[in-house]
């Protein structure tokens, strides 16, 4: 049986992001977390489960870099 073809991933277009970036408040502690994390997510491609189970060891504040886990186990 042939192959069916792999369909693109959906993205969000440069207004989205622009209002997905802005959302939070910020003048709430809650809404300061949420904007980091979302910018965090954007910046670096992580995924949610990625986010969420990321601990402060895995981030190297002198070099600017995190290590992470995906899916697998695998690291990146």
């Amino acid at each position: 049986m042939p192959r069916l073809t792999k369909r693109l991933p959906s993205y969000l277009g440069i207004k989205q992001v622009d209002a997905l970036l802005a959302a939070p408040v910020q003048s709430d502690p809650k809404g300061l977390r949420d904007a980091a994390m979302i910018s965090l997510m954007y910046a670096t491609g992580l995924r949610v489960t990625e986010l969420i189970t990321l601990k402060l060891c895995d981030v190297d504040f002198t070099r600017g870099y995190l290590l992470t886990r995906g899916k697998g186990s695998h690291e990146r």
